[in-house]
């Protein structure tokens, strides 16, 4: 578990080690287990939305926040939270049942590491045709799982974020 001072630790917070065990114990018990992975910067209700309807796929909800270097990487100025509370805040949802930072630039190690029987992507990724999510379904037919999308509407932190520098500015 990752020790984090004062209030945001939390009991269902994994280093890869021990959520390698967590997962094995929990196949031998044939639950099917759910995998997320995004940054999940500036927590918002589609977050949460997505959560909640992921969770409807699944036993147990996994969920990877991608760790601050590679948020930094692939989003300029974020992430807004560090991997650590943002981990801690993904934890308290009531749909979520373990979290872990994932420290890699794609989601395919993730879904190497936890082997899902669903890797949950939001609506948006759906008819999408890119590298990345093609890459991403090519990982999760390798460990044996599928991948399914939420339902409901989209919404962006980065939009969100353009929202309120816009407001700011006026």
């Amino acid at each position: 578990m990752i020790k984090t001072k004062g209030v945001y630790y939390s009991d269902n917070i994994f280093d890869e080690s021990n959520l390698i065990k967590l997962i094995s114990s929990l196949k031998e018990k044939n639950k099917i287990i759910g995998l997320c992975v995004g940054a999940f910067d500036l927590l918002h209700a589609g977050h949460i939305a997505h959560f909640v309807s992921a969770k409807k796929y699944c036993d147990v909800l996994i969920v990877g926040v991608t760790s601050d270097k590679f948020v930094s990487k692939r989003k300029n100025g974020r992430p807004i939270f560090n991997e650590q509370l943002r981990a801690y805040s993904i934890s308290q949802i009531k749909p979520v049942d373990y979290v872990f930072i994932s420290d890699y630039l794609t989601a395919n190690e993730a879904i190497s590491l936890v082997k899902p029987d669903f890797y949950i992507k939001g609506p948006d990724y759906k008819n999408k045709d890119a590298e990345e999510i093609n890459s991403e379904r090519d990982s999760v037919k390798r460990v044996g799982g599928k991948i399914v999308y939420t339902s409901g509407e989209k919404l962006s932190t980065t939009e969100i974020i353009k929202h309120i520098r816009k407001f700011k500015k006026n």
